[in-house]
């Protein structure tokens, strides 16, 4: 069972009442990672939200990009073949302090990135489908909970858009967007 009021210092859940904050906490299991290690990846189903203790974790969007390789054995002689190459970009980073795993409680609850520790690392994993109960039970606690999700959605899509537009102008060499 996790420490008496373990979330209070995240001000993701300054809004939400004190014995609610320890019910949530008490739904929770404390996870420790190493540098490098990964959380969860992309399309994984979603079954936790988490809450980052200690530690720093990356949101790495993957992609597949295809690249032209050549094989080269003599001046005549080249092998020219299109492959699929797999591409990370890093479009966030979690602070301790900070949540992470937002599609356990929204949408159709699948990971949407790799969560890769870029340090070692500790987090609170909350169980999404006990987490979604208490917003059925108290409809304020839910509400409190999406808007503060609906923020950090909003914020990381963002950072996924500047990156796409960062991206776009290195490739097609676009001096300004």
């Amino acid at each position: 069972m996790p420490e008496k009021n373990l979330l209070s210092g995240f001000s993701f859940f300054s809004d939400v009442d004190p014995d609610t904050l320890e019910a949530i906490a008490d739904k929770g299991e404390i996870l420790e990672f190493k540098a490098e290690d990964v959380i969860f990846h992309v399309d994984e189903p979603a079954t936790h939200f988490y809450g980052l203790l200690e530690g720093e974790v990356d949101l790495v969007l993957v992609f597949t990009d295809k690249v032209l390789k050549t094989d080269i054995e003599y001046e005549e002689a080249i092998q020219a073949t299109m492959v699929d190459e797999e591409k990370e970009i890093i479009v966030d980073t979690v602070a301790a302090g900070q949540v992470f795993g937002w599609a356990s409680i929204v949408g159709p609850s699948k990971r949407t990135v790799n969560a890769e520790c870029s340090e070692n690392s500790r987090v609170i994993a909350i169980p999404a489908d006990e987490l979604t109960a208490m917003f059925d039970k108290d409809h304020t606690l839910g509400f409190t909970i999406m808007k503060r999700l609906s923020d950090i959605i909003a914020r990381r899509l963002r950072n996924r858009t500047d990156k796409l537009i960062e991206t776009w102008g290195e490739a097609f060499d676009i001096g300004s967007i």
